[in-house]
């Protein structure tokens, strides 16, 4: 692998790709590859494990586990999202076909799970913030307030049975779904804006957050915790 990986670079670099295991359960390993001046993830996968996560997904399990590179975390839907976009270069024993006929239609288990996995935890999140509001601790405030949104973001591709591979661009993707609270990406945007170390840009950034919950939530009901 570190030879094809080595070919593969621009510079030939050796010793890019890591062992089996080195990056956790999820990613499994890989390395980072700059192909025609394009950085690319080489990235490997355990192709059982990815067929058991597909049919754990159509019977509606769903987990969410710490992983560098994801602020978030790694969701194990991610592993259909992959499939379902993934393009093969060479699959001469089919498995990646194999596997793409299960990606599609959206399973109705994943999506019914991911609502109430995260629905939830969107207005949780903002109950803490405010919790920062009075010490002015905006790295706290903005921590409640991304964990809040990744949330929603989970949830408006689940309503819309399309799949979430990453945090990166989620926001941008969701605004362009049929089923979205109106101006859903500049009134995120803003929040983010609007945090500062001041009990007023805390609260004021809760505030718009709080908002947007309540217009997604007429697509899943009252989620909210009594606390």
């Amino acid at each position: 692998m570190n030879h094809l990986a080595s070919e593969l670079d621009d510079k030939h670099r050796t010793n890019l790709i890591t062992p089996i295991g080195e990056w956790g359960k999820w990613m499994n390993g890989g390395g980072w590859l700059k192909v025609e001046g394009i950085s690319v993830d080489f990235l490997y996968r355990d192709m059982e494990q990815v067929n058991q996560v597909i049919d754990d997904c159509h019977s509606g399990q769903i987990t969410i586990d710490y992983q560098p590179g994801h602020p978030h975390g790694f969701v194990s839907s991610i592993y259909i999202g992959e499939v379902a976009f993934g393009l093969p270069l060479h699959d001469p024993n089919g498995v990646l076909a194999a596997l793409k006929t299960k990606t599609t239609p959206y399973p109705a288990k994943l999506k019914q799970a991911t609502v109430n996995k995260f629905a939830w935890e969107i207005s949780f999140s903002l109950v803490v913030a405010q919790k920062a509001v009075a010490r002015g601790d905006v790295a706290y405030a903005a921590g409640c307030c991304f964990r809040s949104v990744a949330c929603m973001n989970q949830v408006l591709f689940a309503l819309n049975e399309a799949y979430l591979l990453n945090e990166k661009g989620a926001v941008a993707i969701a605004n362009g779904f049929a089923l979205r609270p109106a101006d859903y990406q500049q009134q995120v945007e803003s929040v983010f804006a609007l945090l500062a170390a001041d009990a007023e840009s805390i609260s004021e950034a809760i505030a718009i957050l709080d908002e947007i919950e309540r217009k997604l939530s007429q697509w899943y009901g009252d989620r909210r915790l009594e606390i």
